[in-house]
């Protein structure tokens, strides 16, 4: 900060304070994000997992033509998913190469915008006020943004890459447009403004609410180039209407029509428990509520599920009508003092028009931090420009030491949090737990917390929390959120061999949504282990009429008909299910089986040596493998696999091996003949 003993900015030169913000900045992002390298995959990281066109496996414009589509809404966000796709072609899911490139946007991001704020203080309109602090105030505001903890869930978070992202290319345009806009080189200038309008359109193409772009521009040029006098808000009016217009053109070519039909809007508010009145009466007490998080962001106060109560109306509750005139008075001192103030009324309406595309009539859920990301980017330079204020009004050496090191013990505390904050990311548990500790009774994190212990193979605790979910408060479509913890209590139940418990929950998730493919297939199998096969024919069937391309389903029902002797069905089921996955264990070896049956051994063999190539250490394969061989009449290879499945276990172990054979919850111990697997087993061991 300025003082009487240190020199004043002027006499440092461009390259020196360029470079000492650059290392500064850099070194803050990395020192406070250094233990994210390694935080798990998140939530909605899940849709990038699931979805196989953004798993990049050859360098070639068929494949990266994929990944700018998405089945559910078409061209999707093409620049974020394919910086997504080029990390899973050279990392596939290892989260490192993730987050060190969700490091170099923020990095990136928080450089330009030091460069942003920077130049527009040493325009003509401010200079006389700033440009002697433009290089403290860039640098300051900049380091206070960057080092924010509420940023965490736009960085940390690897999906929400496309908000960063957004928020890096959105700034990188605005630069360059001011350095185009002032450039005195003719030669530079449609330099910077094609590199402008490139910036542009990849924000757009990273997140929509990069849409915003024109109008923040057009703004910025009239509160801090042109200046604000009658004919050049007149003006920049009809261009900011001919943008709009622009913009709404754009959308009818690539959405079409639909988009703006009122029934289109309103369809997605039938999965919210809120109407668009009240969402847009609720998020005035939202956009409060991220102000108060800026300004005290302590990690306590942060979470990736915030309970947010509706507004139904003005005065319910009392705090909405209240939020509204808080937002009113702050627009309209930011617009009243425009012309005095034109820096710091910018900045005031940058925050809140960068937050209307997510913040009002879309039917979005109600709150997420990471929207904070590119409307926060200029909130911390009026604050900047007071404390600046501040400490020069007191002449005393000692107290402006004193408010600097307050200042200083400010910045250490903001990036202590965020580095605690960062430390939740970790893990779907330690997320999740954090959650249930702020929001006890919120049905979202016990639900997933359930999920984690699911795949993570802990099945009494997935079930504990998913009946703690069932009885807990769902702020979205509560029907349909139920409807997923009964369906998961069910798989839980199933994975245990516990079939009544599992057809219960099942029954229970039928009876909200009934048509639900993968809903049918389970019930379908438990039917199969009962042995009651017309039943679960009929349900496998129905979970096709449902889901056509459910491979589960093709493949139990393959299964079906092997065992009713309908060999020929068999295996155009399974031949569909293999068409749709690949790699599906359960499907080759099914069909494996269905030729052997047929005599078809070297078939068989070959589609069991392709399951096995995905699940090498299955020995239940391994021994299927050996039984092929054995009705091939291939004595030496018989023997060889054996071996193999013997060298590989403990002695012990063979006998967990056969009593598997009789696992009613492994249906694929039914393509073994049990007393052939044992005789086997039981020669090689003596053998041996």
């Amino acid at each position: 900060m300025e003082s009487s003993r240190f020199k004043p900015e002027t006499d440092l030169s461009s390259c020196r304070k360029n470079i000492f913000a650059i290392t500064s900045i850099f070194l803050i992002v990395l020192i406070t994000y250094s233990n994210t390298f390694h935080a798990s995959w998140h939530f909605d990281d899940e849709k990038f997992l699931d979805r196989k066109t953004l798993h990049l496996t050859e360098f070639k414009w068929s494949q990266i033509k994929k990944t700018f589509f998405q089945e559910e809404s078409g061209f999707y966000r093409p620049i974020s998913c394919l910086s997504l796709a080029l990390n899973y072609y050279f990392g596939k899911d290892n989260v490192f190469g993730y987050h060190l490139i969700n490091l170099l946007i923020h990095f990136l991001a928080s450089i330009f915008l030091f460069l942003f704020i920077f130049h527009t203080l040493r325009l003509p309109l401010v200079r006389e006020k700033y440009e002697q602090n433009s290089y403290s105030i860039a640098l300051l505001s900049t380091i206070l943004w960057t080092i924010n903890p509420i940023q965490t869930q736009a960085v940390t978070y690897i999906i929400q890459r496309m908000a960063s992202m957004a928020g890096m290319f959105y700034i990188m345009a605005m630069y360059l447009y001011l350095r185009g806009r002032t450039c005195e080189r003719r030669i530079l200038k449609p330099v910077f403004y094609i590199i402008f309008l490139l910036c542009g359109m990849m924000a757009f193409g990273s997140k929509e609410n990069a849409v915003m772009l024109p109008i923040s521009i057009s703004l910025f040029d009239l509160f801090l180039i042109q200046g604000l006098n009658k004919k050049n808000v007149k003006n920049n009016a009809l261009i900011i209407l001919a943008l709009i217009l622009f913009f709404i053109a754009f959308l009818l070519i690539i959405r079409g029509p639909s988009t703006f039909y009122h029934e289109h809007l309103l369809s997605g508010y039938s999965q919210r428990p809120f109407t668009l009145l009240e969402r847009l009466l609720t998020e005035s007490r939202i956009i409060i509520f991220y102000i108060s998080l800026l300004l005290y962001p302590m990690p306590n106060r942060l979470c990736l599920t915030h309970d947010i109560s509706i507004s139904h109306s003005l005065f319910n509750p009392l705090t909405t009508v209240f939020s509204i005139f808080i937002i009113f008075m702050i627009l309209a001192l930011a617009i009243i003092k425009s012309k005095r103030w034109p820096f710091i009324s910018y900045c005031i309406i940058f925050f809140f028009l960068n937050h209307l595309i997510e913040s009002s009539i879309l039917p979005l859920e109600l709150t997420f931090e990471h929207r904070n990301y590119l409307p926060s980017m200029l909130f911390f330079a009026p604050i900047t420009i007071l404390i600046l204020k501040v400490t020069q009004v007191f002449s005393k050496l000692s107290i402006r030491l004193i408010l600097n090191f307050f200042i200083i013990l400010v910045l250490i505390g903001h990036g202590h949090s965020t580095f605690v904050r960062n430390a939740i990311w970790k893990t779907d548990e330690s997320l999740w737990l954090d959650c249930i500790e702020k929001y006890p009774h919120l049905w979202r994190p016990f639900h997933n917390l359930g999920r984690y212990y699911s795949d993570s193979g802990q099945n009494q605790k997935a079930i504990s929390m998913y009946t703690k979910a069932l009885n807990k408060k769902i702020v979205n479509d509560p029907s349909q959120h139920r409807f997923l913890t009964y369906f998961n209590l069910g798989v839980e139940y199933f994975r245990m061999g516990r079939y009544d418990e599992a057809m219960y929950f099942y029954r229970k998730a039928e009876a909200i949504h009934p048509k639900f493919g993968p809903l049918q297939n389970n019930i379908g199998l438990i039917l199969f282990k009962q042995k009651r096969y017309r039943e679960a024919e009929t349900r496998f069937k129905e979970a096709l009429i449902y889901q056509s391309d459910l491979p589960e389903a093709l493949s139990n029902l393959g299964l079906l008909f092997m065992i009713k002797g309908d060999l020929p069905q068999a295996m155009v089921m399974l031949k569909k299910a293999i068409e749709i996955a690949p790699g599906s264990y359960s499907a080759l070896m099914r069909i494996s089986r269905a030729y052997m049956e047929s005599g078809r051994y070297g078939k068989a063999l070959i589609y069991a040596r392709r399951a096995l190539e995905n699940d090498s250490s299955n020995h239940l394969g391994r021994l299927f493998l050996a039984q092929i061989y054995h009705a091939s009449g291939n004595k030496r290879k018989m023997e060889q696999t054996i071996q193999k499945i013997l060298q590989s276990i403990h002695p012990h172990q063979i006998r967990h091996l056969i009593k598997s054979l009789d696992d009613p919850r492994n249906l694929d111990a039914l393509l073994l003949d049990k007393d052939i697997a044992i005789s086997l087993l039981a020669k090689a061991s003596k053998k041996k």
